[in-house]
Parts: structure tokens; C-alpha cells; sequence
């Protein structure tokens, strides 16, 4: 019987097991382990302490309240900040010593007008569009060398390293992934030809690191990978997932043919019924996209969810299944993965674990 209404028990050990998988993967490549969302719904400081204790000494957040939160928690390593944080705060990223991204020249130009020396790593975009110096082909390398050698020649700013990010490295016969990095390294050849010191490269995120094992650079970004996924939502058995969310029986009833369940009577029982409130809603992270369509686990069997789900609520025919209040539900993690209610959904896994809401208690083990 469980004595929470809704918690997530998180695996470190797991945690670790995945990244020591991603570790042999790489060999000596230096891993960057990606923590941002708190670290994917699964508690970032938690699972900070837990990969320096495997080595790892690079961490990389979205945003500076992020690795705010974890320097304050006593994390040590290197954190890099891949978003874009405001000027205004640059004697923060000093402080603190982050590593910011830096996706063009004019930010680059007002970061190192402070007083401090930010650390930087150079983002280039080569084809997914979103941040960094534009450089999709090799007739834009020379001007995004020339953007290079400025920046690194600002006196404010301490440029550590370089990096891209890939589009499709998901899909093992990506062409677009390869394109990438050859023109990436294009970029990084020019920019060493002329006397330009680039760092640390890196490009490799999770579906590279499983898909093109040759990609690897100085260093790659293990994500999904962590904790226990595949970024295309495949079935991986050397991954070990590390959340399982579970909630409880609030109570069970029955119900006669007609009746109707939950919000828009849109759930018409064809026959009579057994039924039970579950205490876990969207609020909690079980989203309603999943209504009508989702299975949770009681008592070793799967149980459909019936109805709307409500915010704090849901409810599910337990017709033939034996169970009480206070019973344990497994939401995912065991015996209902997240890749099925991803699928179910239409997303991916990343938005189901990252949606776990922080009114749910984590538990570590």
C-alpha cells in the first residue's frame, strides 16, 4: 500500500549504469552530461552528485537559474549555459563561472563590456535553424570564420570552446547529420588555419553517440541517453530507465450501463463496470492528451483510463482486476513504458519525463 498519492521514485544507479554505457561508447571523449529541466524531470542536483561521483566534470543546463540552483547546491564541475542569458546578468555568468553559449557577434560584443571575464563556447548553426552563427553549407565558412576570429578576440570574453547541435542524428541513416559535421569541421579547420585556438569541440548529442559512434570530436552531449531513452523512442536494452511514477487508488466503485464518467460525459459504460479514482491528474504530469487512450498498471495488470483526465484525478475500469484503496498505480516506469504513452500521445518521451510536475515528491534509491 502506498502512503503517497502521487510520487516518483528516481534511480540513480540507473542513472549511472546509463552513463558508464555512454562512457564505454566514447572511450576517452570527454562527456557533457545535459541537465537541463532538472535534468529532465528527474531532479538535477540529484543526479549531478551522482555522475561527478562517475567523473563526469561538465554539466550543461538551459539557463542560468538553472545552474544558479545547482552552484548554490554545492556543484562543483564546469556547468555550461546553453541558452541565451541576458546581458544584464554577465557578472552572474563571471561569478559563478559558466560557460556561456554565444550565438552571434553582437551578443558577443555586449557580454564582454562588463567587468568580468565570461567563459564562452561558440555556438554555430549548420542546419537545425535555431541558435548559433549561421555556416548550412561551405560558401558561408569563410563568414562565419571571420565572426570566430572576432570573438575570440574580445578582451571580456575567455573562448573555451565550439559547438553545434544536430537535427537528425535520431535516424542512423541521417545524411543531414553527416552534412553537419563535415561542414562543422570545415569551419573548425579554417578557423585553426588561422592561429585560431577553438577549445573544446563538441557536436555529438544522444543519437549521435548510439547512431554515428564516429562522430565524437573533444566531447559529446548525453541527454535522453541518461536517463534510460532512446531519442526516437526505441527500444534500447543496454539503457536502464530511471524514473517510475506511481500514484494510488482512491477508491473503487461500480457502475451501471449508461453511466457516464468525468467531464463532458464523454465515457458511456456499454455494460456495467468496475472503476477506480486514481489520485494522479494533470497537474501532476499525467496529461490529458492521454484520456481515454492510456493504461496504467494495478496490481500486475493493466488497467484502462476511462473519461477525461482531470487536473488531480483520473479514472480507470479495473473491470476483473482486484483492488482496493490505497492500492499502488504505476503510471510508467515498469511495466508501462514512457515510449508507449509518448506514442499514445503523439510526442516523445523527453516531454512526458520533463512534464512530471515539481508538486510531485521525488524519491531516490
Amino acid at each position: 500500500m502506498s502512503e503517497k498519492r502521487v510520487e516518483a521514485v528516481i534511480d540513480t544507479e540507473n542513472i549511472r549504469k546509463n552513463y558508464r554505457y555512454a562512457k564505454n561508447l566514447v572511450g576517452g571523449t570527454e562527456i557533457i552530461s545535459v541537465v537541463k529541466a532538472d535534468a529532465y524531470g528527474h531532479g538535477a542536483v540529484r543526479v549531478c552528485r551522482a555522475l561527478e561521483n562517475e567523473g563526469c566534470r561538465i554539466f550543461a543546463v538551459a539557463a542560468a537559474e538553472e545552474g544558479e540552483l545547482l552552484r548554490k547546491a554545492g556543484i562543483e564541475s564546469d556547468i555550461l549555459i546553453m541558452g541565451i542569458t541576458p546581458v544584464s546578468r554577465a557578472a552572474e555568468l563571471s561569478e559563478y563561472g559558466f560557460i556561456q553559449a554565444v550565438n552571434c557577434a553582437e551578443y558577443a560584443t555586449a557580454l564582454s563590456a562588463g567587468s568580468g571575464t565570461v567563459r564562452v563556447h561558440i555556438k554555430v548553426d549548420t542546419g537545425m535553424s535555431r541558435l548559433g552563427l549561421y555556416c548550412h553549407g561551405d560558401n558561408d565558412i569563410t563568414e562565419a570564420a571571420g565572426s570566430i576570429a572576432y570573438i575570440n578576440s574580445l578582451k571580456g570574453l575567455k573562448c573555451e570552446g565550439i559547438f553545434t547541435h544536430f537535427a537528425c542524428s535520431d535516424n542512423a541513416l541521417s545524411e543531414m547529420t553527416k552534412t553537419q559535421y563535415r561542414v562543422f569541421n570545415a569551419l573548425c579547420d579554417e578557423c585553426e588555419s588561422r592561429g585560431i585556438d577553438l577549445g573544446l569541440k563538441h557536436c555529438g548529442n544522444s543519437g549521435a553517440i548510439i547512431n554515428f559512434p564516429g562522430i565524437k570530436l573533444d566531447a559529446v552531449r548525453a541527454g535522453i541517453i541518461l536517463y534510460g531513452y532512446m531519442p526516437d523512442g526505441s527500444m534500447n536494452p543496454a539503457l536502464y530507465p530511471a524514473m517510475r511514477l506511481t500514484s494510488t487508488v482512491s477508491q473503487t466503485g461500480r457502475l451501471k450501463c449508461g453511466d457516464t464518467v468525468s467531464y463532458g460525459a464523454l465515457y458511456n459504460a456499454n455494460c456495467d463496470i468496475d472503476i477506480a479514482v486514481i489520485s494522479i491528474g494533470y497537474a501532476d504530469g499525467f496529461s490529458r492528451l492521454l484520456s481515454g487512450k492510456a493504461n496504467v498498471l494495478i496490481n500486475g495488470k493493466k488497467a484502462g483510463i476511462i473519461g477525461r483526465i482531470c487536473m488531480d484525478m483520473c479514472m480507470a475500469d479495473i473491470t476483473g482486476i482486484p483492488c482496493a484503496p490505497g492500492d499502488e498505480v504505476e503510471i510508467f516506469g515498469g511495466g508501462i513504458s514512457v515510449d508507449e504513452l509518448a506514442l499514445k500521445m503523439g510526442t516523445i518521451n523527453y516531454e512526458l519525463l520533463c512534464a512530471v510536475s515539481g508538486r510531485v515528491p521525488r524519491r531516490y534509491i
